[in-house]
């Protein structure tokens, strides 16, 4: 019976830590809510689950090299740490300017979008999650957190990422099908104020990432 139990308590602390860890990460109202958010409203739900997806690829990818503790990929990390925010800058700025100066036309951008490959929205999703330095030294976090301080063996670890991922995946997936429902009473004057919001978050985002870099310059 007491072997039942603890079996038990290693599932269920790595399931219900890995639930408050994944609306945790999801909910941090970054570049990639947003973007869930605006593109759920003009091109769909649909079309926010490919980003959703798209930052979960990145996410386990990040992950994957926190629990195999590659220092060697980590400390080149390090090295390039401007160059990615600088990539990371003109990417978001990029975004942001182009959301402020797009004007919505909802008689004929659904069906230009549905011609749009789902791989384009992936690889946002990828890049959105991708740019900021700091994804992976959050993961390398709740890494070493999990590993050392509350002391979870590999397959707890694993577990515990497991629901992470997939709280993750379901958060997104909610605020995308909740967004989308929006989209039937906004007019294209409200759209275009969305894509300003979003627009200046993206920048603001991208001045965050890239003010390291100017701190170093003088």
């Amino acid at each position: 019976m007491q072997c039942l139990c603890n079996l038990k308590m290693e599932i269920i602390e790595p399931v219900w830590k890995g639930l408050i860890t994944g609306v945790m990460f999801t909910l941090t109202f970054g570049t990639v809510f947003f973007s869930l958010i605006q593109t759920s409203i003009k091109r769909g739900h649909r079309k926010s689950i490919f980003i959703a997806a798209g930052v979960l690829f990145s996410d386990a990818f990040y992950i994957s090299i926190a629990i195999l503790g590659s220092t060697f990929i980590v400390d080149k990390l390090h090295h390039y740490d401007y160059l990615i925010r600088i990539i990371g800058f003109s990417f978001l700025g990029f975004l942001g300017i182009r959301s402020i100066k797009k004007h919505e036309h909802l008689t004929n951008e659904e069906k230009t979008e549905q011609e749009r490959s789902g791989i384009l929205y992936i690889m946002k999703g990828i890049m959105l999650n991708s740019i900021n330095p700091m994804t992976l030294i959050a993961w390398l976090g709740v890494t070493a957190y999990v590993e050392s301080v509350i002391q979870f063996n590999l397959d707890q670890v694993i577990l515990f990422f497991a629901v992470v991922l997939g709280t993750m995946f379901t958060t997104m997936f909610s605020i995308g099908y909740f967004a989308n429902k929006l989209r039937n009473i906004l007019s294209e004057k409200n759209l275009h104020r969305l894509n300003i919001f979003s627009g200046i978050i993206f920048i603001i985002f991208a001045l965050v990432i890239i003010w390291p870099v100017i701190i170093s310059l003088f």
